[in-house]
């Protein structure tokens, strides 16, 4: 497993309706393991290993939650609406980037200082967006729209970082994990026959409604679907198993059972780890889920889904935290599955 491929993907920017960067990317990186890459009239990126059978889509969405400038004030700060699921607590102090025509622009989150807060703004228990602004450095509005504009779309500036040898922190882990995991399916299947018709898809806009899994489902039509993305861990301090699950980090992938999945697929998935000797977690979702599994299973007229999960820590915010191994968990059930 390439660490370096894994990073380049992370780093790469695309919120939610801005994806392309990534996308292009990840056309690059998947291409030598396929025999094409097509992108659709949504904008998903296809990759396509022929073979006979029936087709099998596995779909991983590549945009990740972020912001979007919604206004510049006279003195050249900039305010701002969240793309996605954001929390918007986690925000003040954080450096930001906005993207201008090909160009990146440093900001940083503001908010007054605690100091200058009288003690009703101290005792406020939630913070809004409108209480933000991300300063850019200028001192005008005029200067401001010489660098960015509304409508510019903002992610997070952090950098992967290997918290340990086993560990990775970043933003975008949601979902370029499930992404990277699209690509090591692909080489793991290189230079074996397959026994399908294979669609790898990273798919546009799920932060924002699972939007590009449905149209690429109902173009491909494929017989089967399997969504890959993350799930929240529950190894942490203050989360309650009872309620959400025990889910914990470097245990293996994540097969879900529930409504939203076609029980022989979910079986047979834990046969595939079994059989294989592949760690793997259960995880029982009682509604349809939150990710592109959820529109993948009613697109056109019903497709019979699974989703495999790589466990998160800390997800939609700048650091999020997975394990290695899980990935490669995930990635060598996609493979082994279609054995």
């Amino acid at each position: 497993m390439d660490n370096n491929t894994l990073f380049s993907l992370l780093s790469a920017r695309g919120v939610s309706g801005n994806e392309g960067a990534a996308g292009e990317l990840f056309t690059r990186l998947i291409r030598p393991y396929v025999d094409d890459v097509t992108v659709d009239i949504y904008g998903n990126f296809i990759a396509h290993r022929r073979g006979s059978g029936q087709k099998v889509m596995f779909a991983a969405h590549i945009d990740e939650v972020g912001l979007m400038v919604t206004y510049i004030d006279p003195e050249g700060y900039l305010y701002f609406q969240p793309v996605g699921g954001v929390d918007v607590t986690i925000l003040p102090a954080q450096r930001v980037i906005i993207e201008h025509e090909g160009r990146e622009v440093v900001g940083v989150i503001g908010k007054k200082a605690i100091h200058l807060m009288t003690q009703e703004e101290r005792g406020k228990s939630q913070v809004k967006a409108e209480d933000l602004w991300i300063d850019i450095g200028v001192s005008s509005k005029e200067e401001a729209e010489a660098l960015v504009s509304v409508g510019d779309y903002i992610s997070y500036s952090t950098t992967p970082y290997l918290l340990s040898s086993e560990r990775v922190c970043s933003k975008s882990l949601d979902d370029r994990a499930g992404v990277f995991t699209l690509i090591e399916i692909a080489r793991l299947l290189a230079d074996k026959p397959i026994s399908c018709d294979l669609y790898l898809v990273a798919s546009l806009q799920e932060e924002i409604g699972c939007r590009g899994v449905r149209t690429a489902a109902f173009s491909i039509r494929p017989e089967v679907g399997i969504a890959i993305d993350v799930t929240h861990a529950t190894d942490y301090p203050s989360v309650n198993p009872k309620r959400s699950g025990k889910i914990e980090l470097g245990k293996g992938v994540v097969i879900a059972k529930g409504p939203n999945i076609a029980p022989e697929l979910a079986s047979r998935l834990v046969a595939t780890a079994q059989r294989e000797s592949i760690p793997y977690q259960l995880e029982a979702i009682a509604h349809p889920t939150g990710t592109d599994a959820n529109l993948m299973q009613v697109s056109a007229e019903g497709i019979r889904t699974a989703l495999l999960s790589i466990p998160c820590r800390y997800m939609h915010t700048p650091n999020e935290v997975v394990a290695l191994s899980d990935i490669e968990a995930a990635a060598r059930l996609g493979a082994g599955v279609l054995a």
